[in-house]
């Protein structure tokens, strides 16, 4: 049987970890000298280190994020509110005189940061330019345009620094988690000279047996009939490497997980005495020397 390595972060982890373990309680018997318990944790603390480094970065990315959102918004109102105070002086509807505050042809502001940003410059400019134009109660003033646009400015920058180092982190972290699976690929190689095939001792590291039958997929397709208002019929299609089956029932309201209720050989089975007027789920999973497959999609039938 195979021995895949885990290609999700928290799986590979988890998975070496019980690699360590089972090398350090084995080291008398087993002697791993290329790769001993020592360098096996030494990469998985890399690893763990590098993804929360990962997780930290994405974490500080949002609340950059954030922060522009929020100034986006207060340069939104500010705009609005000096836009309407401009207009006796500029006129109610688009025109030249509006060109100079950066809105080449309307009198509505864009809905980006980025595309916000040089309007709020040009206000700061205007008002620089026409003191008489500032409301400093309501912080209508070129010094506070141009502290908004600095700060909207420093924001974007700040997001931009962020999102490199999300991919600087994440990359750092991929390439640890290469190398920790490698790093268990090399135990493997390793126990391939120090055990049989079928040594049952390949279990205690977490792996597959390697003499051992390919454990079969989840059967699929399942059809379940009723045959009357308390027996059920359990149709199984034939399932590859499957040497038998196994049938499992869960009923809704009764039973927290699927009770094991048979091991047919063949791809038939009735189940009798289900409860009447119930909600009943089956499952059914294939089953041969190399183990058990998952459960089946269940199938549920309302009894009578």
């Amino acid at each position: 049987m195979e021995n895949p390595i885990e290609r999700t972060i928290p799986a590979l982890l988890t998975s070496a970890g019980d690699v360590a373990n089972a090398a350090r309680r084995m080291k008398d018997e087993l002697l791993l000298l290329q790769n001993p318990e020592a360098k096996i944790r030494d990469d998985i603390e890399s690893l763990a280190s590098s993804r929360d480094s990962h997780e930290t970065a994405k974490t500080t990315l949002r609340l950059t994020q954030a922060t522009v959102r929020e100034l986006f918004e207060t340069a939104l109102e500010s705009l609005t509110l000096a836009r309407d105070i401009f207009k006796p002086r500029l006129g109610k509807q688009f025109g030249a005189p509006w060109s100079q505050l950066g809105m080449p042809d309307s009198l509505y502001f864009p809905r980006s940061a980025v595309a916000l940003q040089p309007i709020v410059d040009s206000y700061a400019t205007f008002l620089e330019t026409n003191p008489s134009a500032e409301v400093p109660s309501l912080n209508i003033t070129a010094t506070y345009f141009a502290t908004l646009f600095a700060d909207l400015a420093a924001a974007r920058s700040a997001v931009k620094s962020q999102e490199l180092q999300v991919a600087l982190t994440m990359q750092l972290r991929d390439e640890k988690a290469q190398q920790l699976r490698k790093r268990i690929r090399g135990v493997i190689d390793e126990l391939h000279m120090l055990m049989e095939p079928l040594d049952p001792r390949w279990k205690t590291f977490g792996f597959n047996q390697p003499g051992a039958e390919q454990r079969p997929d989840a059967p699929e397709n399942i059809q379940v009939v009723l045959v009357n208002e308390t027996t059920a019929m359990i149709e199984i299609p034939s399932t590859p490497r499957a040497s038998y089956y196994r049938v499992y029932k869960r009923v809704i309201g009764v039973d927290a997980e699927p009770v094991a209720i048979g091991s047919p050989s063949d791809t038939d089975f009735t189940q009798e005495d289900l409860p009447r007027k119930a909600t009943v789920e089956f499952f059914v999973s294939a089953v041969n020397s190399g183990g058990e497959s998952a459960l089946s999609a269940p199938v549920t039938v309302v009894t009578q």
